[in-house]
């Protein structure tokens, strides 16, 4: 949404259960099954990829390319089926892959 915010739902009793300030548009959003934690991909002004530790939504990383980073809002994420990489695409064209750690 437009407004910044990261929210989880209940959606049996529909309310929210905890929210966090992103300061930016989340454009995609992406479950870690192996540490347990969502993704978040971004627009500005950072459009970067923000982990958030699960169910406190504080952020634990961000990532940004050592070379590289996108210059557009970060539209999807995707984790590969053996987990060990990302797959990211932002709105100025670029896709890139990343180690997972």
């Amino acid at each position: 949404m437009k407004d910044g915010i990261l929210r989880v739902w209940d959606i049996n009793h529909e309310k929210t259960i905890q929210c966090a300030a992103t300061d930016s548009q989340i454009c995609s959003l992406l479950w870690l099954p192996r540490t347990g934690e969502l993704m978040t991909g971004q627009g500005l002004p950072g459009n970067q990829m923000i982990v958030w530790k699960y169910p406190t939504l504080i952020s634990s990383s961000q990532l940004y390319g050592k070379y590289f980073s996108h210059k557009g809002r970060v539209l999807h994420v995707a984790l590969s089926p053996d987990e060990s990489r990302l797959f990211s695409v932002a709105a100025d064209g670029t896709a890139c892959v990343w180690k997972c750690h």
